[in-house]
């Protein structure tokens, strides 16, 4: 008798960010939750949590495709951690946090 194991690829998370050196990356279903062209990031110190919220201008970085550039934002809280995250997502306040 044979024992075959079923292969099950790995499904991403609903709420996943990835963060490299000098992006935060968002999957397609936080993209589209977003929805909007500009972001504004903060950062909380005590409880290290990055917020992703709409920007209501142009002054906001620019969400281009998945990916938000963040060098300036990482170099600014001296943040390093690569890695893929899960993110909360705030319907009411239309903003994502992700407790890194």
């Amino acid at each position: 008798m044979m024992a075959f194991e079923v292969y099950k690829p790995f499904l991403e998370k609903e709420t996943t960010v990835a963060i490299s050196k000098n992006h935060l990356t968002l999957n397609k279903k936080l993209l589209d939750k977003l929805n909007t062209k500009y972001v504004e990031l903060a950062y909380d110190r005590n409880t290290k949590t990055i917020r992703i919220k709409p920007s209501t201008n142009e002054n906001g970085l620019v969400l281009n495709k998945h990916k938000i550039g963040a060098k300036g934002f990482f170099k600014h809280f001296n943040l390093a951690q690569k890695g893929k995250y899960d993110a909360v997502f705030d319907d009411n306040e239309k903003t994502l946090y992700i407790n890194i």
